[in-house]
């Protein structure tokens, strides 16, 4: 697991209307690795964007033609990000990252996927064996297993990623203790 920081960038407008991001070249840590991609190469995920205020919406601190994105990176990468751009990168603390991953990038997708050519077919399934007197045991433990989200039958899934916590899981990262917002206690 990778031990990364959470930052919370300020993404702007470009004149032509397209996102505009801190020129991440700028840092020592990229002049170092060309290769590197922020989030990517020591671990963790791409941006997490800000889904309930958006380039277009104006929040309490998000207004129009500005737009908040959320990286997790690696520490000598957040401490030169935010050394750079002050005023468009944040360190901030893991239940900030969490309210942020929950409430503002994840909050309108569902908690549950359906695969429901599945579910549908179960069910016909069944009514088709009930309907010629077949024995429908079978079927009914397929059926518990598919509307079990924790469990790897298809049919009513987890959406992954819904939380901060199961992505933290499905991605193999953990959140550097002691990132708390803009200072790093080793």
């Amino acid at each position: 697991m990778s031990d990364l920081v959470p930052i919370k960038v300020k993404i702007g407008l470009k004149a032509n209307g397209h996102a505009k991001y801190p020129d991440w070249r700028k840092l020592q840590i990229v002049k170092d690795n060309p290769d590197y991609i922020p989030g990517r190469t020591g671990g963790g995920c791409s941006w997490v964007y800000d889904k309930k205020y958006g380039h277009a919406e104006n929040g309490p601190d998000s207004p129009v033609g500005m737009q908040w994105g959320l990286l997790f990176v690696e520490e000598t990468f957040a401490l030169q990000a935010v050394a750079e751009f002050p005023d468009e990168v944040t360190i901030i603390s893991e239940l900030e990252a969490e309210d942020f991953w929950n409430n503002r990038s994840r909050a309108h997708l569902p908690e549950f996927k359906h695969d429901t050519e599945e579910l549908q077919g179960l069910q016909a399934e069944l009514g088709l064996k009930k309907e010629v007197g077949q024995d429908i045991t079978e079927v009914k433990q397929r059926i518990v297993k598919a509307l079990d989200p924790d469990d790897s039958s298809p049919g009513v899934r987890r959406t992954p990623g819904k939380t901060l916590a199961q992505a933290k899981i499905d991605l193999g990262i953990s959140l550097k203790k002691g990132a708390m917002g803009g200072i790093i206690i080793s």
